[in-house]
């Protein structure tokens, strides 16, 4: 990342020690990986800077606070407990499906950092599977199922 500064715009808060940061991710696609999209931790992307979760500013307040939870969960999942990135992210994303639900329903002002805190908690609790992901993908897609 030598190349080109800093894309850190603004700290948008800090949850479990690690920062959480808005990036202009205009200027880490064009310079550094064209393939960063959302967000991004330090166990997916060499880029990203230990203790640091980055969010991309072309996202809505909703998407952001989901994402920050994605990320957090993958980063934990990977770091932590040896999983790969693919088994990480799909567990990431049934954590961030459930929030979006909540999210939804009472839709953040602006990023969410205590929404994050607590959903992050609660995954801290709870033993992390690839069966309960799969589980959360088939409950989700039997509702949306009976939705239509």
């Amino acid at each position: 990342m030598s190349r080109m500064r800093s894309p850190r715009l603004r700290l948008l808060g800090r949850v479990a020690g690690l920062a959480i940061y808005l990036v202009d991710g205009e200027a880490v696609r064009n310079v550094v990986d064209i393939d960063f999209t959302m967000g991004g931790n330090e166990a997916r992307y060499g880029y990203v800077p230990a203790g640091e979760i980055w969010i991309d500013n072309a996202q809505h307040v909703l998407d952001r606070t989901a994402t920050a939870l994605h990320e957090l969960v993958e980063r934990d999942l990977m770091l932590h407990h040896g999983m790969s990135y693919d088994a990480a992210h799909d567990a990431a994303n049934a954590r961030e499906r459930a929030l979006r639900e909540q999210l939804e329903r009472r839709r953040p002002a602006r990023f969410d950092a205590a929404t994050v805190v607590t959903a992050y908690r609660v995954f801290l609790r709870e033993k992390p599977s690839r069966q309960r992901s799969r589980e959360l993908d088939r409950d989700i897609a039997e509702a949306l199922r009976r939705r239509d």
